[in-house]
């Protein structure tokens, strides 16, 4: 299994400015009468297993759409931010949509861990990627999926292949609408 993760332990190696996106169905539905003691002890939780720091407050706002119920939260750290929704839609399973940007490296594999604890994941899809800004260093991605804990597919992509399938799927998206 390629590993992109930043893990310290043998046979992972480091990346500094990472983004980990995270899609995410769960097993059953959250209480949003509890959105605040739910976010904040996954906030925590994932904030002490990456060693990150608050920058600010935990910022939780409730969903605006009747038709899709649930909320959404930013907590600014001091490299960047965790940010998330949560939303509910009627005859679906229940969904998480998470965004961590940090200038430290990002174990994405503890997310998943940690979010499966305290949440309970479903199958999830997400990308992880090396935010190398130096002419001289390439742009890591890796497309990533699973259920709970467990991946069930990753690949490396490299730059060029993310260019070419958003290339690809615009030109789709142009023909059909001139269609």
């Amino acid at each position: 299994m390629t590993n992109l993760s930043s893990s310290p332990t043998a046979g992972h190696f480091g990346l500094l400015h990472e983004i980990f996106v995270l899609d995410a169905h769960l097993v059953k539905a959250l209480d949003c009468s509890r959105a605040k003691t739910i976010t904040r002890n996954l906030v925590d939780a994932l904030l002490t297993a990456l060693r990150m720091e608050e920058l600010g407050e935990l910022q939780i706002y409730p969903a605006v759409d009747n038709r899709a119920p649930g909320w959404s939260f930013i907590q600014p750290i001091t490299t960047s931010h965790i940010s998330g929704h949560y939303f509910e839609k009627p005859g679906r399973n229940p969904h998480i949509r998470m965004d961590f940007y940090s200038c430290c490296t990002v174990n994405w594999m503890k997310i998943i861990e940690i979010l499966n604890t305290h949440l309970g994941l479903a199958d999830w899809r997400g990308t992880f990627i090396d935010r190398q800004i130096e002419r001289d260093s390439t742009r890591h991605i890796l497309d990533i999926a699973g259920e709970g804990e467990r991946i069930t597919y990753e690949a490396v992509m490299k730059p060029r292949d993310a260019l070419t399938i958003a290339t690809e799927a615009k030109k789709k998206e142009v023909a059909k609408m001139a269609s």
